[in-house]
């Protein structure tokens, strides 16, 4: 099964733990990135993943980001196909690095989009986005896929 975690659900686990949503949702990524190093998860990436980890001006963020995409066994660069879609999706008020992060998942073949981005979770759940693959939360595809550790 082939997942793109966007940059919201790769950086969660660096976000202020004493917000009740942030611990939970950090804790389902790190049990999805435990299943992708067992190898019961497929990685994706993209050029846009590296674009916005390069970008950020947090090291420690930046270093642990990477050596999870290292992992990835599906890179997807963004092309003109990808370019226009992300076009398309940035009418529904997705910025267009997250228009491209859906893009590119969605040229991969992504089974599943997994973000925190909660404007990106409604269009979804509304069936706005028709991306061929089904976006949720980390907990969401945690709880789904039964993914619990432990």
């Amino acid at each position: 099964m082939k997942i793109y975690l966007d940059a919201s659900a790769l950086n969660r686990p660096f976000d202020d733990h004493s917000v009740d949503r942030n611990r939970l949702e950090a804790e389902a990524v790190l049990i999805i990135l435990q299943n992708v190093e067992t190898g019961h998860l497929q990685l994706m990436n993209s050029s846009a993943l590296l674009y916005e980890n390069l970008m950020s001006p947090l090291v420690e963020r930046r270093e642990y980001v990477a050596s999870y995409l290292d992992l990835a066994t599906v890179f997807v660069a963004i092309d003109e196909d990808a370019r226009t879609r992300a076009r398309q999706l940035t009418r529904q008020r997705i910025t267009p690095v997250d228009a491209l992060h859906l893009a590119c998942a969605a040229r991969g073949g992504a089974d599943w989009f997994i973000t925190c981005d909660d404007h990106i979770l409604r269009l979804s759940q509304r069936g706005k986005l028709r991306m061929g693959m089904r976006a949720s939360s980390p907990i969401e595809f945690v709880l789904e896929r039964r993914l619990l550790n432990g």
